[in-house]
């Protein structure tokens, strides 16, 4: 079969387009430009074109069973959303969406959280639309509402190497998940028709601090690193590294993560791990593994007496 995947330059497609190219799938991508065309994993091919553009959405999809969606951060992504639904539902197209999904057990537990980001997530309105018109398509899609995953601690890579964690969150902790995980779950709902449509929440399988999240960083590269997300610059270590709309958005997302703990119900926990069909990569073996692959990168910054003290 032929796959489309949408935002395979980014983290959450890269994962799921490396899982289905594991798995023997051929994995088709859209992308806007040749320079993003180089981030591309390879064996992937690409499509040149533009959400926006019926006709580049047209082309990519022809001839693909399953298509992976993930919104872009655009102040557009509704209506990019409504296009490509409109396009995958023309051409009987199934459709995987990963991303942000109100998921609750009840109808009470929705409108409650529904009221919770209106007040407190505000940026979150045009990504709960999308969801609402992916949710629509015809073919029975698949949504996973994905929790905060652990690599977004790469955005600060930099920071980390030179000894301060600057991700807010609450001390009672957040649950996190590998995308790697994620990934490998996502490839199988693309790849397997019979693979139960509507809405599931993808958990990791522990809450973590900030202050846990240092300590883990500094164990794994075996010099200091202190927690900075309680200082009141936290978002400068953010704006060293992002900018436009995702800038704003992990500006607006941690500054909530930072008030509110966020564990995962027990359910999605358990959930999730029977997917995935092994037990949930722990964040102590993402660290570890990420430490030993910049380690590699860059072997000047590994080991004990590090040439990179923290500043």
């Amino acid at each position: 079969m032929t796959v489309l995947v949408i935002g395979a330059t980014g983290s959450i497609g890269r994962e799921v387009a490396t899982a289905l190219l594991a798995g023997g799938t051929r994995v088709r991508a859209l992308v806007r430009t040749r320079e993003r065309e180089e981030l591309l994993p390879p064996g992937l091919a690409p499509v040149l074109g533009d959400l926006r553009d019926e006709h580049s959405v047209t082309a990519a999809l022809t001839g693909v069973d399953a298509a992976l969606y993930v919104s872009p951060h655009d102040p557009d992504e509704v209506r990019m959303a409504d296009l490509f639904v409109t396009a995958c539902d023309r051409l009987d197209v199934r459709l995987v969406f990963a991303g942000v999904v109100l998921t609750a057990p009840s109808r009470s537990a929705r409108l409650a959280t529904e009221t919770l980001v209106r007040t407190f997530l505000p940026h979150y309105r045009g990504k709960l639309r999308v969801a609402r018109r992916v949710a629509a398509a015809q073919r029975e899609p698949v949504l996973f509402g994905v929790a905060n995953y652990f690599q977004n601690d790469e955005v600060i890579r930099a920071d980390i190497l030179d000894g301060r964690y600057g991700l807010p969150t609450h001390h009672n902790g957040l649950n996190r998940i590998d995308l790697r995980d994620v990934g490998e779950i996502a490839a199988r709902a693309l790849r397997d028709p019979d693979f139960p449509a509507g809405t599931t929440a993808l958990a990791g399988p522990e809450s973590v601090s900030g202050p846990r999240a240092a300590q883990l960083w500094s164990e794994a590269l075996d010099r200091p690193v202190r927690y900075d997300g309680d200082r009141q610059d936290w978002s400068d270590a953010l704006a060293r590294h992002l900018s436009g709309p995702k800038l704003a958005d992990f500006r607006r997302s941690y500054g909530f993560i930072a008030r509110f703990p966020l564990p995962a119900p027990a359910r999605d926990i358990a959930g999730t791990t029977a997917l995935l069909g092994r037990p949930l990569r722990s964040y102590e073996t993402y660290v570890r593994d990420t430490a030993e692959r910049w380690n590699c990168e860059d072997p000047s910054r590994s080991g004990r007496g590090g040439s990179y003290p923290p500043s």
